[in-house]
């Protein structure tokens, strides 16, 4: 399967809530602002703290270029900051604020897996969009 399909299909599982569906391999392993994880379990935790802090929070992508195993991608992230957003620096409450970062990816696939991410995005960007940045 192409490694952008295998993306897309990330990204649907994840806009869905749909942690089955997420084709994330067992040795997976992603590389994100503030540390690492390795194994399916670990990254799909990950995710999983952007789905309990933006109950309404979805990926949107803007441009998917994909070659062999691997993919890059461009794209935002929306959402309403109504959950706990927990992070490495603690926890910080919901302040009811709306987001909307950039943010992009290099992923490499091993036929229909998902093997790692390298995610990035621009982290005083989203903490000033939370209200959490000095005026």
């Amino acid at each position: 399967m192409p490694a952008a399909d295998v993306v897309r299909r990330h990204i649907d599982a994840f806009n869905s809530r749909d942690e089955v569906g997420e084709p994330w391999s067992a040795a997976a392993a992603m590389v994100a602002p503030g540390g690492a994880v390795d194994g399916r379990e670990a990254v799909l935790g990950f995710l999983r703290v952007f789905h309990e802090a933006f109950s309404d929070g979805r990926l949107v992508l803007e441009k998917v270029l994909g070659e062999g195993s691997a993919a890059a991608v461009e794209g935002r992230f929306v959402g309403t900051h109504d959950g706990v957003l927990r992070s490495p620096a603690g926890d910080v409450p919901a302040s009811g604020r709306s987001v909307d970062f950039r943010w992009a990816a290099l992923y490499e696939t091993e036929g229909d897996a998902l093997v790692s991410e390298h995610l990035y995005f621009d982290q005083m960007e989203f903490l000033g969009q939370l209200g959490l940045l000095p005026d």
